[in-house]
């Protein structure tokens, strides 16, 4: 009785640890620590307890808006401009300048003209026949207020000088923000293709390994040659080459999305959410390829181009300014020209004025109209590179078109391919037992396989990789985002 108890105690034992043995050797938990259960589970970089929360593709290109220094440059740059439109509007206010001056001199004068210059000072006083090297002091302080209050759109256009550049400083952050979030998206999908490369690559070096064990056991029996053993191993160690440099690409692809993120930590999930199923392609429109910004960006220019022409024409035109100038005088220096060191120290004698100025600057139009032909033929050559432009847009849409159109059908076909070639696998490993196929065959198959699981693990990847160059051509994420966010919440 205790004997039989004691059997099945120890079947039972055998039984369990038979079935822990067989659970430990599948291959889902032998990578389980590198690779993904399925293809929604979040693909972990580095097992770290404490990681960072997983990272999905809108999760991405938002962390790029938020944190890649080239488009914080861009915003900066565009505030600094817009400071030049208040700089610009600041020629509407008057201008005042105030002088005080206390120095210490000779009063020796003769009658004569003296040249405006900055190097001989101007004397006023009496002019007598002697000079006296005896100094007094002087002091001198004062304000003009000078005001122009009409001219003929000079300041108006300055203005808009400094508009246009504010202009095209921001569609230029435009188009900083979508190449940025562009290359981000491009790099989270680069790592989850990447993924798939490894997880095949993997599955490749398994199977080999269970290759090499058969060809083992009939090189043993003297079934094979031992030759067979060798090739199988040579092919088992090109495999895990095959791995390891999927490997690096993996952690390349890392290190791209990493930067593009702006992330500071080197841990990093990428969550594929339902970018491994089937992808939309119908959410696309025709669009106006004049609203792309790098279209806006280039019009900026020109219209930069055209305000400054236009300032230019503005310049050649008579200034009108209304100045009123408010001094005081004080001078040891009596009329006589004798001295009284009391005075000389503060203002003692105090004037006005008020004047209407007008100024013509009439030989600054060969300077003006070589400048005017300059910016014109400058305005040509923008208008010129935005045809060029539009050319290149067209292009691009084009071109993403037909990609979307090449990755669905190449995707339609993945199951098909990846099918045949499991059973060409299957067949030559068979053959091969039976002595009907070589090693080289085999070999030949599992490559054929192993491309077919990368295709197939890929294909949906290479249809929104399509998806998201057709929306940069059309210069507009939000449809591709929409469309991801939309097939993340199917897929749960």
């Amino acid at each position: 009785m205790n004997r039989s108890k004691t059997a099945r105690q120890m079947f039972c034992l055998h039984c369990a640890a038979s079935y822990i043995a067989v659970w430990l050797a599948s291959p889902a938990v032998a990578q389980a620590e590198n690779l993904p259960v399925n293809d929604a589970q979040p693909i972990r970089i580095r097992a770290d307890m404490d990681g960072p929360q997983p990272l999905t593709l809108v999760g991405a290109i938002e962390l790029a808006k938020r944190n890649y220094p080239a488009i914080k440059t861009a915003s900066l740059k565009a505030d600094a401009a817009r400071e030049g439109i208040t700089q610009a509007k600041t020629a509407y206010l008057p201008h005042v300048d105030m002088l005080l001056d206390e120095n210490y001199g000779t009063a020796n004068n003769i009658t004569g003209f003296l040249a405006p210059q900055n190097i001989v000072p101007n004397i006023s006083g009496v002019v007598k026949d002697t000079n006296s090297f005896q100094g007094g002091f002087g002091f001198t302080s004062g304000a003009l207020v000078s005001w122009e209050p009409f001219d003929m759109g000079l300041r108006k256009a300055q203005v808009n000088v400094a508009r246009s550049a504010t202009n095209q400083s921001q569609a230029q952050t435009a188009v900083t923000q979508l190449d940025v979030q562009s290359h981000a998206a491009d790099a989270f999908l680069s790592v989850l293709a990447a993924r798939q490369v490894v997880k095949a690559s993997q599955s490749k070096v398994d199977r080999f390994k269970v290759f090499l064990d058969t060809v083992h056991v009939f090189a043993l029996k003297e079934l094979r040659a031992k030759t067979d053993e060798y090739l199988a191993e040579a092919e088992l160690v090109r495999s895990k080459d095959e791995l390891i440099a999927a490997e690096q690409n993996y952690k390349i692809a890392v290190a791209a999305l990493i930067r593009w993120t702006g992330l500071a930590s080197e841990t990093i999930e990428a969550t594929p959410g339902g970018l491994l199923k089937e992808a939309p392609i119908s959410y696309f429109t025709v669009a106006d390829l004049r609203l792309h910004p790098q279209a806006l960006a280039q019009q900026a220019a020109i219209d930069l181009v055209h305000s400054r022409k236009t300032a230019l024409e503005r310049s050649y035109a008579p200034r009108f300014f209304l100045r009123a100038p408010i001094y005081a005088r004080g001078s040891s220096f009596n009329p006589d020209l004798s001295l009284n060191y009391g005075h000389g120290y503060y203002p003692t004698t105090f004037n006005y004025a008020i004047s209407a100025l007008m100024t013509f600057p009439a030989m600054d139009i060969f300077q003006l109209k070589a400048q005017r032909r300059a910016e014109y033929k400058n305005e040509l050559a923008e208008r010129s590179r935005y045809d060029e432009l539009l050319l290149n847009l067209k292009e691009q849409d084009a071109r993403a078109r037909a990609m979307i159109e090449g990755a669905v059908r190449i995707a339609a076909n993945a199951p098909i391919k990846v099918k045949a070639s499991q059973e060409a696998a299957n067949s030559a490993r068979t053959r091969y037992r039976f002595q009907l196929a070589s090693v080289n065959d085999v070999a030949l198959n599992e490559q054929l396989l192993t491309q077919s699981e990368v295709e197939y693990a890929t294909a949906q990847l290479q249809v929104w990789r399509a998806l998201l160059a057709a929306a940069v051509a059309r210069g507009d994420l939000k449809p591709f985002i929409d469309s991801v966010s939309k097939a993340s919440m199917e897929s749960k």
